[in-house]
């Protein structure tokens, strides 16, 4: 036997191995060794009925766990799971995507998907995806009591549940509430009308923050207000992305940002800058922060007491604030062969994120068991906290949460309907781009959004 299958492995080398990867029409399609990531060492086993996984995140990433994938193969004598790489690299990441759009609308379905680089929205309605909810609510460890449902609801769509993922943080811009007001929502007006009673020389996020990452955070969690891959339009003639436009165009190009920062010695010196401003109140937002309930203390101490978790602005009244993933994000695809060993796999994520690469510092466990256990840490434990690192090196200690301050949290998260899963990059490279001449005052407010309109709309026809 053992003859035999030194003989078998050996003919892989130069012979297409006929794996179990699942298609479209639900037909085996053949695979070659020089498909699978060539980083990762991997040793097709030809007894093993195969899932594919689409890697389309760096295999050094917090996306992509590798030791999952090994844990997986190890405790499983009859299948494994085989790494397909998409990524590349940096340079060809967008690349790597249209060939995965390529390859599953020919049949070449992988069972695994890595949601990291492939567009949710859109995936789910090309009918790619596998909607996860029976699965959560069927299995014994978890079921819908068993989960934060709040994080799992802002990634459903039309109800469905097409991602898997163990932990999240939250994304918010926090201000001081006696500067801002104990709010969760506002819109861009509300916004400069707070800035307006700001001291001079103050700035409203960190004063390095340039025009790019402002349109980047915005687009990503707004992108699908304005856009519907079920009936295929777009909407972007609206007041909330009007109003948008005209908030990124204030902020300094990166290349000004560049030049003015230029005088700092290195990425320590202006993080020290950054604080000094913060304590000096002459920052009125912190777009960099994380939130979750460990770090807490923290933002309070750093905002005056009481951080307010304002968001971003929005014009329809809604909370401005997302969850991101903390850890890899999956989905199964519908087309999956073994959909039960699937789900063996993904539920992985829920069950114990840390050894999904989390660390429980930064990130919210979705399964509620693990935030319960973390929460009743906080509420008894005192911690020793680090307000402002660079500007104010002493250590604080802090007493426990106490139960307003976990409910204050916890009415905040619960009221979060958005997340950012990964949107169509190169959708939002197409919308940055035709507001290239606006924002250099080359182009009107109303030429701008009739270009992007006619833009992402023949875009959107030529992705049916």
């Amino acid at each position: 036997m053992k003859k035999y299958k030194k003989y078998t492995i050996l003919l892989c080398a130069v012979l297409t191995l006929l794996l179990a990867a699942c298609s479209a029409d639900g037909q085996k399609r053949q695979i070659t060794p020089d498909e699978l990531d060539p980083t990762l060492n991997q040793e097709i086993d030809p007894d093993k009925e195969v899932l594919i996984y689409a890697r389309t995140s760096p295999n050094d990433g917090a996306w992509f766990n590798r030791q999952a994938v090994d844990k997986f193969n190890r405790s499983h004598d009859d299948i494994q799971i085989l790494v397909k790489d998409y990524y590349g690299s940096e340079e060809d990441k967008a690349q790597g995507y249209e060939r995965l759009r390529s390859e599953m609308a020919a049949g070449q379905v992988p069972d695994i998907i890595d949601l990291a680089g492939v567009s949710y929205y859109q995936s789910i309605q090309e009918g790619y995806l596998e909607d996860l909810w029976p699965y959560i609510e069927n299995d014994p460890d978890l079921g819908r009591d068993g989960v934060l449902e709040a994080p799992l609801k802002a990634a459903e769509v039309n109800g469905g549940l097409y991602a898997a993922f163990g932990a999240v943080s939250v994304d918010t811009l926090l201000g001081t509430a006696s500067q801002v007001g104990d709010r969760t929502s506002w819109t861009f007006q509300e916004l400069q009308d707070a800035f307006a009673a700001m001291p001079e020389g103050a700035t409203i996020f960190e004063f390095d923050t340039s025009r790019e990452v402002v349109a980047s955070r915005l687009m990503l969690l707004s992108m699908e207000d304005y856009v519907d891959w079920e009936t295929g339009t777009c909407s972007f003639d609206s007041p909330g992305f009007r109003s948008m436009l005209e908030f990124i165009g204030q902020f300094p190009t990166s290349k000004e940002v560049d030049e003015e920062t230029a005088a700092f010695a290195d990425l320590q010196a202006l993080l020290t800058e950054a604080e000094e401003r913060s304590m000096k109140g002459l920052q009125m937002l912190d777009i960099r922060a994380t939130v979750t309930l460990r770090w807490l203390p923290t933002r309070n101490a750093e905002h005056g007491g009481q951080c307010a978790f304002v968001g971003y602005p929005v014009e329809d009244g809604s909370v401005g604030s997302a969850f991101e993933f903390a850890g890899s994000c999956l989905a199964m695809s519908s087309a999956c062969g073994n959909k039960e060993a699937a789900w063996e796999f993904l539920r992985m994520a829920y069950l114990n994120p840390r050894d999904d690469g989390t660390d429980d510092n930064y990130a919210i466990p979705v399964r509620k068991s693990l935030y319960d256990k973390q929460k009743d840490r906080l509420m008894t434990e005192k911690q020793e906290i680090f307000p402002f690192v660079f500007g104010m090196r002493e250590s604080v200690t802090v007493p426990p949460l106490t139960e307003e301050e976990v409910r204050r949290f916890e009415d905040f998260f619960n009221s979060i309907d958005k997340i950012d899963i990964t949107w169509n990059r190169t959708l939002i490279k197409l919308v940055l781009e035709t507001c290239g001449p606006y924002f250099s005052g080359d182009k009107s407010l109303d030429e701008t959004v009739a270009l992007v309109q006619n833009r992402v709309g023949l875009y959107i026809s030529e992705q049916k």
